[in-house]
């Protein structure tokens, strides 16, 4: 008995190795290309769940599209907030909408369906997406492969940031569909 106990505690410790090695290698390979920052202490607190706004900001500099925006699209995002030009430039571009009642929510921690779709959006594969949200993104996320490495898949899990840099690196090997 203490075999198998010790065989399956081997078994979780190398799994759990080997995933928080994905999520470092991930965010190096993010931060080298500079598309995430560190915090001003000069960790990237991967553990960490990220917010809507903080997504916006790296796939913004990921797609190299960070112009001013046009106009504001959402009521909760004021032009003095850190994120108001990244925010509206995904929007403006496509990759994301706000909620129905007009706002974004900055601050709320992002999903892992949120990520799904504004990633397929991103890669142009919105137009392949048919059903009922959020399910239908999430499959087509896992079609593409931007699931891989992950731990946890459901709709409403909230996101770390090392879990979405795992999505992101997971996205630079999908064909885009169109331009970005």
């Amino acid at each position: 008995m203490k075999k198998i106990i010790c065989s399956i505690l081997i078994c979780i410790m190398l799994f759990s190795c080997s995933f928080a090695g994905v999520i470092d290698d991930s965010a190096d390979v993010l931060v080298k290309m500079g598309f995430i920052k560190g915090y001003p202490d000069g960790t990237l607190q991967l553990e960490n769940n990220i917010t809507r706004a903080e997504f916006c900001s790296i796939i913004v500099r990921m797609v190299g599209k960070n112009q001013a925006p046009e106009r504001n699209r959402f009521s909760d995002i004021k032009e003095n907030h850190w994120a108001y030009g990244v925010i509206n430039r995904a929007a403006e571009l496509g990759y994301l909408k706000g909620y129905e009642d007009g706002t974004f929510r900055p601050s709320n921690n992002i999903t892992y369906a949120e990520c799904c779709s504004i990633l397929v959006n991103l890669l142009g594969y919105s137009d392949e997406v048919d059903g009922v949200w959020p399910t239908n993104f999430m499959n087509k996320a896992e079609e593409l492969k931007l699931n891989v490495n992950l731990e946890n898949t459901e709709s409403s899990y909230l996101m770390t940031r090392g879990e979405v840099s795992v999505m992101l690196v997971n996205s630079m090997n999908v064909k885009l569909k169109g331009e970005i």
